[in-house]
């Protein structure tokens, strides 16, 4: 059985997620310098902004390092695949949650708006890259099989 370890998966989550997400802060503090907005997270809870963004970025990683632990090493095209659709719903159901109240569909198309707003960012662009090049660093390891008597055993044997 080939698996991933938990430190490379880890790796590669936290550079998919932080990166991903400064591109997408720093694109947004682009738009708003040039169309003369105010810099920095409005409305009345600022704080409330920055737990949000927090939340995001752990919930994000550690979803993106369970599929990776959890799955099969995957090719590229497919790691990019599951990691792309998973980072996107937890982008948009992570910024959407508190606006969404108690009505699925307000959830969803919550969700669905910040997935765009995403690709407006470039934030959801800059994850799909980062995915299909870090993926090429991810380690694959055999797992052993051990026999009752404790002699080793190959996973194919």
């Amino acid at each position: 059985m080939i698996f991933t370890p938990w430190r490379s998966a880890l790796t590669y989550a936290a550079w998919v997620t932080v990166v991903s997400w400064l591109t997408g802060t720093v694109v947004l503090a682009g738009y708003s310098l040039a169309f003369g907005d105010r810099l920095g997270p409005t409305g009345p809870e600022p704080l409330t902004w920055c737990r949000d963004q927090a939340v995001f970025l752990v919930i994000c990683t550690a979803v993106l390092t369970l599929a990776r632990r959890l799955l099969s090493p995957l090719p590229r095209w497919r790691t990019v695949l599951v990691d792309g659709v998973l980072y996107m719903l937890v982008l948009g159901i992570a910024n959407a949650a508190p606006y969404g109240g108690g009505n699925p569909g307000e959830l969803l198309d919550a969700a669905a708006l910040y997935s765009f707003f995403g690709l407006f960012t470039l934030q959801l662009p800059t994850a799909w890259c980062l995915s299909a090049v870090r993926s090429g660093k991810l380690d694959a390891v055999l797992k052993k099989r051990y026999t009752l008597d404790g002699n080793e055993r190959s996973a194919a044997g």
